[in-house]
């Protein structure tokens, strides 16, 4: 019998050796440049920080800028003000700044979205062990916890769309203070949407869930009020770098410098700014999904969790309208980014856009819980374990290095094969 006060605490101690204390790619490199400018010098500019080299920034009016979402690298700067008047600095190499940024930001929220996801449970009937077995699987038997290892907004967004779904349920489920939990909802599945853009359409979605209840519709203005916190600040910054309230990685001119990696044929893979045709879709969806980068072979479980959560869209179903929203906002989603991209998020362990929605995703593996059998015991034992073996290697470096296999789970073995080898014959 689980504890899930004991489960808690362990995958807390788990998280505290499961971190990197460097950054691996140019991703986390370019959001540490802006967390050190922003601390150090009260700006936005990176040109000037130990991460002046990565190659994810962009060339805007003679400065260069991170040309990722603004508002991660705001919550790793509210953690480096007090590390850095402690006499903590940011720089290349392995550093304890970046690994307790990482670990009070990214793992730690990947701590509160299981948290979330185990109380989420609650409003379902499964009982407590496998609610608790359940939230373990999500825990370390999915990429959720891969990308918990270096900081980026995937595994943030994940965690904060988690949270948003539990107020979610529990404004649904907990009439009595139903405004406030909206309201808590409205801010969590905004400030995801301002981490990772494309998963606003998450708050949309449930927006148009609200609307279409007529109890909850009544507090619609609670559910939009957080908006003046989360999506104002964001597109304050937009608008502090260029003047447009755009996001600058949607203008491709502000990639084309000297030097930059995006110019020329590298310049083709630039997310959002092209449309694939039919030919190029159809072996990049397989591929994406099920092929040599498939997110769904590299989380298992889920092939529990699309059943389910297709047979929940059923009419009388309890859940059918979350099922509904949350099937919608995915495959709108997952449809984007295989129209709109073609590099399959660049060197990644899988496709790391997709990681946000496995929390939820997950949440309707519930029923299959529910009346445990053996034959389903032992299903699920299966799954959860040779999912947590594909985490743990996910683990060693998400941003898996394409030129070692273009299956990264090979890659990472590759890696880690060099690595050990190097340790064991300096």
């Amino acid at each position: 019998m689980l504890s899930f006060k004991k489960v808690i605490i362990a995958l807390a101690v788990l998280g505290l050796v499961t971190v990197w204390p460097r950054t691996l790619s140019d991703n986390d490199a370019s959001r540490m440049g802006t967390i050190q400018s922003l601390v150090e010098a009260r700006s936005l500019t990176i040109e000037n920080t130990a991460f002046r080299d990565t190659g994810d920034k962009v060339f805007v009016d003679g400065h260069f800028y991170s040309e990722k979402p603004m508002m991660t690298a705001v919550f790793g700067a509210l953690v480096y003000l007090p590390l850095h008047l402690l006499g903590l600095k940011l720089d290349l190499g392995w550093n304890l700044a970046y690994y307790l940024i990482t670990l009070i930001v990214v793992k730690g929220l990947w701590l509160a979205g299981l948290i979330a996801f185990y109380h989420a449970l609650g409003f379902t009937a499964l009982a407590e062990q496998p609610r608790i077995w359940l939230t373990l699987a999500l825990g370390v038997g999915s990429l959720y916890f891969a990308w918990t290892s270096t900081y980026n907004n995937h595994a943030v967004a994940a965690a904060l769309l988690m949270i948003g779904f539990y107020f979610i349920l529990k404004a649904r489920f907990r009439p009595a203070s139903y405004r406030a939990h909206l309201a808590l909802a409205g801010f969590f599945l905004s400030l995801a949407g301002t981490t990772d853009v494309p998963n606003g359409a998450f708050y949309a979605g449930f927006l148009i869930y609200i609307i279409a209840d007529r109890r909850l519709r009544s507090g619609v203005v609670y559910y939009l009020l957080p908006l003046v916190a989360t999506v104002l600040p964001a597109l304050a910054l937009n608008y502090s770098i260029s003047g447009s309230l755009i996001p600058v990685q949607t203008v491709r001119a502000y990639f084309e410098y000297p030097g930059s990696k995006w110019v020329g044929a590298k310049g083709k893979e630039l997310s959002g700014m092209g449309v694939n045709q039919l030919a190029a879709l159809i072996p990049y969806a397989f591929n994406s999904l099920i092929g040599s980068k498939g997110f769904i072979l590299y989380n298992p479980l889920l092939f529990l969790a699309i059943p389910y959560l297709i047979r929940e869209c059923g009419p009388k179903r309890e859940f059918r309208r979350e099922a509904l929203t949350i099937g919608l906002a995915s495959a709108l989603i997952v449809s984007y980014y295989l129209l709109v991209t073609n590099n399959y998020g660049g060197w990644s362990y899988s496709i790391r856009w997709f990681v946000a929605m496995l929390p939820m995703l997950y949440f309707f593996i519930h029923p299959f819980l529910e009346a445990l059998t053996v034959r389903r015991k032992s299903i699920f034992a299966t799954l959860f374990a040779v999912s947590a073996v594909i985490a743990v290697i996910g683990l060693f470096n998400p941003w898996s290095i394409g030129n070692l296999s273009k299956y990264p789970l090979v890659s990472n073995l590759k890696l880690m094969s060099q690595t050990f080898d190097a340790i064991s014959h300096p």
